[in-house]
C-alpha cells in the first residue's frame, strides 16, 4: 500500500501541480477531479482534510441509507485515512489539504484532537442547509484566495484563523444534524437493540463476547464516534452504555429466573471476567448480583 507523508507526492498521485505551499494546499474541485486516477487501490494519507462539496449528482450515502440534496455537504479526514476509489464522483466545491506540521504550534491543534467528526467515515457526511453552504463557500473562498495569490508567502495565521472558524461551523452544523435527524435516530437506537436481541436470542446457550461498539457500528455502516453522537444526542447515553444497559437486564432475568451462579450467569452473557461484570452490574442495580439472585429465590 501506498503511503504519502507530504503534499508534495500525493499531489503528483492524483496528477495534480505542486502545492501552492509546502505544508497546505487548496484545490477547486471541478478542476482538480478530472486528472485524478480513475481508479486507485488503497492508499494511505498521512494529512488533513476537509473537503466542500456542492453541485452532487444522483444519491449520497449516509449510514446505511441513500439521500438525495441539493445543498453542499462537507467530509473530514485525518491522517491516517486509508482511501480507495473504482469510479469518479464529480462534484464542485473546495478541498483543502494540509500537512499536521501546519498547525503543531498553533492553538487550532488542540482544538482539532478534540473535532470527533475528523475521525468519522465517508459515510457521515456533515448535510449543510443553504444558508449554512453560503457561509463555507465564503471562507472556502477566501482560503483559496489567500493561497492562490501568495502561494508560499500566504500568510499562515490568517488561513488558520479561516479554517478555525470553518471547523467551529461544522461542529455548530452537526449539532444541528443531530437534531434534524431524530427520527433516523429512532430508527437506530430500534436497530442496536435488534442486533442486541439477536445477538442474545438463546439464553440457554453461552453467547461470543459481549457486543462492542464498533461491532454495531460496522453493521450499521455508521462509524463508531459517529453512532455514539447519534445515540447520546437521542437518549443522552453513549452507545456501551446502552449495550450494558441491555446486557445487565438480560442478566437481571437469569438471575431471578434460573439456577445459573453469578460466575456461570457472566458467562453466558460473553464476560469474560467475572468480577467486572459483577461491579457493571451493582454500578447499574445498585445492589451486587448474588444480592439480586438471592432476593429473587425469596
Amino acid at each position: 500500500m501506498k503511503v504519502f507523508d507530504d503534499l508534495t507526492h500525493y499531489n503528483k498521485y492524483l496528477n495534480l501541480s505542486n502545492p501552492m505551499h509546502p505544508l497546505m494546499d487548496s484545490r477547486i474541485c471541478k478542476q482538480a477531479i478530472p486528472n485524478f486516477p480513475t481508479q486507485s487501490t488503497e492508499i494511505q494519507v498521512n494529512l488533513f482534510k476537509v473537503a466542500f462539496k456542492k453541485n452532487f449528482s444522483g444519491d449520497i450515502r449516509y449510514g446505511s441509507g441513500k439521500y438525495k440534496t441539493e445543498n453542499g455537504l462537507m467530509l473530514f479526514s485525518e491522517p491516517g485515512q486509508v482511501v480507495s476509489w473504482d469510479t469518479l464522483t464529480f462534484w464542485d466545491g473546495y478541498a483543502f489539504v494540509f500537512h499536521p506540521d501546519l498547525i503543531k504550534k498553533n492553538p487550532i491543534a488542540s482544538q482539532i484532537s478534540r473535532y470527533k467528526y475528523f475521525s468519522y467515515e465517508i459515510d457521515d457526511a456533515l448535510f449543510l442547509t443553504a444558508e449554512e453552504e453560503e457561509t463555507i463557500t465564503w471562507l472556502f473562498t477566501r482560503i483559496h484566495m489567500e493561497l492562490l495569490d501568495k502561494q508560499a508567502d500566504a500568510n499562515v495565521d490568517v488561513i488558520l484563523s479561516l479554517l478555525n472558524v470553518v471547523l467551529t461551523y461544522a461542529e455548530t452544523y452537526y449539532e444541528r444534524q443531530f437534531r434534524d435527524h431524530q427520527a433516523p435516530a429512532r430508527t437506530i437506537i430500534s436497530k442496536i437493540k435488534q442486533l442486541l436481541k439477536e445477538h442474545y436470542n438463546n439464553l440457554s446457550e453461552p453467547v461470543c463476547g459481549v457486543p462492542t461498539v464498533s461491532a454495531l457500528a460496522s453493521k450499521l455502516n455508521l462509524s463508531p464516534n459517529y453512532l455514539t453522537d447519534l445515540v447520546r444526542q437521542e437518549t443522552g447515553k453513549n452507545t456501551i452504555t446502552l449495550i450494558h444497559d441491555y446486557v445487565i437486564e438480560q442478566a437481571e432475568i437469569l438471575l431471578t429466573q434460573t439456577d445459573m451462579n453469578v460466575q456461570d450467569v457472566a458467562y453466558q452473557l460473553g464476560f469474560d471476567n467475572a468480577p467486572y461484570f459483577s461491579r457493571l452490574f451493582k454500578k447499574s442495580k445498585g445492589k451486587s448480583p448474588l444480592e439480586t439472585r438471592n432476593q429473587g429465590k425469596v
